[in-house]
Order: structure tokens, then sequence, then C-alpha cells
């Protein structure tokens, strides 16, 4: 039935869209097998999927989990701020077509869903930014979203960053933090990369709105430029732009993943400039505590809008971005957590920008599980481990621990580039279950590997053997991070 309708929804909405003239001799852009989207007013386009969807997976369990990142953070001295970006349509509905209406979407259901994802996850005690709201405020025709790409302009960086900034500035040990006062200059117009308008382009005549923005530098106010190890700055430890599209994201400047045996300097994101020094090791020692960690889509990673500048300017505090464009909801959030640099230098505020419609239940509770387990870092109860003569299996005998669902196991290869970690767990009574654990490929390689003992036997695993996609390095551990109740206890 639910087939039958998507169909006849569709039929219904193909003589209206014939009936409306392209402003751009636009064909077939609704059945376009690769991203399906709807022309606007003023040359504006959204996604079909993603932009006039109603319906954001937001479930009870993901709601308690993120409560449960939040409060694991802040037990370590990090504040978590999630800041779900909104869909196009929800921002921008004014410059909706008609036909919008055809494929299902009401503006008052977008709108209370959003606000919804937002007023649950405020009431289990998530700080969390309404960026819809800030965006709505982009005065006259600057629009915060470029009109033939999903992502958003430089001024919907720049509000969204603002409504950040008030939500860190609300804190009560914000007062007491040094600051630093930055300045935000224009340096000139320049146009992004964008995938979406490559693929809408093949279906149209005449040339679509290319994404031009203004772009801006962000830098403290005296002029001095620094790698951000205390005196103030926006750093941008992004991947760098390529050609090549992501795989999931089809965005503005992908990024390319440097080499396994290469561990990149970052790029300033302040402007160049000599006196700053060589570049800056990603996951390396840091002697400072960081202010705002920045993680998230290529919303966060895109250089043209200048997003970690904005903020750091208006909460005046040095931000360090660790976004990763095609990493998906997860991958900047894993590629840090699991480091050793976060381990050892916690930020105060852990910023986490994600798209309404990324699902964090997509892939099952493993990515959540990971991420709380890496937030606690309790993981202080070393395993006796053997490796085999092939240096890609790494044996533990787990019997005798107390252990259940709620503990995990901390792998650390000691250096492997090896994207995929195979725990397999042995019973008792001999029967073998195995979990795999797996980085993208535009994941840094940190090595690190965290795996709930969730899904498993009522007495726990006896043994685990992992097996690494490329060979262990020099010196492997493996650790148990307990959360055992105390009635367990």
């Amino acid at each position: 039935m639910k087939h039958l309708l998507t169909t006849a929804l569709i039929a219904l909405a193909a003589p209206a869209l014939a009936e409306t003239p392209s402003a751009f001799g636009c064909t077939g852009l609704e059945t376009d097998k690769e991203l399906p989207t709807i022309e606007g007013r003023d040359g504006v386009f959204y996604r079909i999927h993603a932009d006039l969807r109603l319906h954001h997976s937001f479930s009870d369990k993901v709601v308690a989990d993120m409560a449960e990142l939040s409060r694991a953070l802040a037990e370590r001295g990090t504040t978590l701020i999630y800041v779900p970006i909104p869909t196009k349509s929800a921002v921008l509905p004014e410059l909706l077509p008609d036909e919008a209406r055809l494929y299902g979407f009401d503006l008052d259901i977008a709108n209370w869903t959003h606000d919804e994802i937002i007023a649950r996850l405020e009431e289990a005690g998530v700080l969390t930014v309404d960026a819809r709201t800030a965006m709505k405020d982009a005065p006259g025709d600057a629009l915060p979203f470029f009109r033939a790409d999903f992502h958003w302009t430089a001024k919907g960086a720049d509000l969204t960053a603002a409504a950040i900034a008030d939500v860190i500035r609300a804190q009560p040990e914000y007062e007491d933090l040094p600051k630093t006062t930055f300045e935000t200059v224009e340096t000139g117009t320049d146009i992004a990369f964008s995938g979406m308008r490559r693929i809408l382009q093949k279906h149209c005549l005449d040339t679509l709105p290319e994404p031009q923005t203004m772009t801006y530098d962000t830098i403290i106010s005296n002029g001095s430029v620094d790698l951000g190890l205390g005196e103030g700055g926006a750093i941008d430890i992004g991947l760098g732009n390529a050609e090549d599209d992501a795989p999931v994201d089809i965005g503005l400047g992908d990024t390319a993943e440097a080499p396994a045996s290469e561990d990149p300097g970052i790029d300033i994101g302040l402007g160049d400039d000599e006196s700053a020094g060589g570049g800056f090791d990603l996951f390396g020692e840091q002697e400072a505590a960081v202010p705002v960690a920045l993680l998230g889509t290529s919303f966060s990673d895109s250089p043209i809008n200048n997003f970690p500048g904005f903020l750091a300017q208006h909460s005046e505090l040095e931000v360090i971005n660790y976004a990763i464009t095609g990493g998906n909801q997860f991958g900047a959030m894993i590629s840090y957590m699991t480091s050793a640099e976060f381990q050892e230098n916690r930020p105060r505020y852990l910023v986490w920008e994600n798209p309404i419609y990324n699902n964090l239940a997509q892939y099952g509770d493993q990515p959540m599980r990971e991420l709380i387990a890496a937030a606690r870092g309790a993981c202080d109860i070393p395993l006796d481990a053997t490796l085999n003569e092939s240096r890609t299996v790494l044996t533990a005998d787990l019997s005798g621990l107390d252990l259940d669902a709620s503990d995990s196991l901390f792998l650390d290869t000691s250096g492997s580039a090896g994207l995929e970690a195979r725990f397999t767990f042995v019973s008792a009574d001999g029967y073998r279950r195995t979990k795999s654990v797996a980085r993208g490929e535009r994941l840094r390689r940190t090595g690190r590997f965290y795996m709930p003992l969730s899904a498993l036997w009522p007495d726990g695993p006896a043994q685990v053997e992992i097996e690494m996609s490329q060979v262990y390095g020099a010196a492997p551990t493996l650790s148990v991070c307990s959360n055992q109740s105390e009635e367990k206890s």
C-alpha cells in the first residue's frame, strides 16, 4: 500500500511539473536515479528524498544514547553541543514550488518534526542548537543555502555559528575561560565545488546558478596568527580538497584521504601566515586544552563558508575543526574520539554538527556504543593477549572476568593501518560469534577500536580472537572498558 501511494503521488506530480516551465530548461530532474530533485522559485532546487522528507528517524534509544554520551563526556570535563542541520525546505519554504505538496510536503509537519527532535534531546539533557530558527533570520536576499546545492552559504554558516556561540556563552563555566577577540574580514567572492549542481546541470539547457558566496577570513584582532595552542585561532584540519565525490555526501569540495603511512599536518584556517610555523600534528600531543572541537560533515569541513572562523569569532574561543567530508554522521566523531589525542587532551566544548536527515541508528548501536566507551575512557583492565606468527590475529582469554553487555573491549593496534577489525567471540561451550568494526576510507587511521560486548551470551564470552585487515603494530594492547552497574559490582 505504501508503494502504491508513493507511485500515485509521483503520477499526480508529473502533470503539474510539466505545467510549470523550468526557468533553466530542465527536464527529468524528479526522476534522476542519483539525486531526484524539484526546481523551486528563483532558481532554488530541493532534493526530494532529503529536503522534502517529513520524518527523520530519531528513536527513543538514540535520544537515550545521546544523553548517555553527553553525560560520559561531562564526567571528564567536556560539554557536548549537538547541532542538527535543518533541511533546506524547512529554512526556505517560501521558495518551494507548488509541486512540493504533491510529494507530501507539509511545512507544519516539517517544523514540528524538527522542533520535536530538539525538544526531546533537550529534555534528556543534551544541549542542542536550533539552526533552523537561526538561519531563517538571514537578511534580505542573503540566502543561507546555495540555490543549486544543499549546503549552506557563508551566511548560513555565520548565523548557525552565532546560535552555537549563544549556547556556549550561556554555560556557567564560560566566564572563567580565557577569551580571544577575533575579527572576520571579507576576502572576495568565490565559487564552491558542487556535486549536486553538476548532476542537475545534465538535465538543464541553461546554466544553473553557481554556488557563489562571499568568502571570509577570521583572524585574531591584533593580527597575529599561531598554532592554536592557547593564543586562540580557528584551525582547519579537514582532509583538503579533491575533485572526487564523496560516496555518500554530494558536497562542496570532496576530500581525499591521506596515505596510511602519512600523518598529515593540518591547515591553519586563519590565512597564510609564514609566522605560523610548520604543520600541526592532527592526533599528536598538545600541551594546552582545546576550548572548542568542531566535529561534523562537509557543512563544517568546506573552507569556503568559514564556519569554524565564525564560531571562533562569536564565541571568542579557539576552535579546532576535525570535520570530514564524506565521513557520514559518525566519521569525524569516531576519528577524533578514538584518537589518543582526545583521551590525552579533551576539549572544553565538543560541537557535533550533523544534518537532521542523517539517521544516527543507521548502522545499529555500534557507533554510538563506541563513542560512549571512548567518552568514558575507563578502559583500565588490561588483558593478556598473544599475536599469531603473521601478526594479524590477536587472541585473549576472557574467562573468569565478570563481563556483561554494557562493557566494551578497547583494542589499540599500535599503529596498524587496517580499516577493519573482526572480533570473533567464543563461548564456554565453543560457540563462535563474529562482530566487526569497519572504518570508511575517508576516516583517519587511528588504529584504535572499541567493541561493545552486546548481543553475545548471558554468561559472556570466554575468549576473543581479533583479526585485523592489515598487520598489527609493534606492541598492540587489549583492555576492558567496564561500565558495570553498582548493583552488579
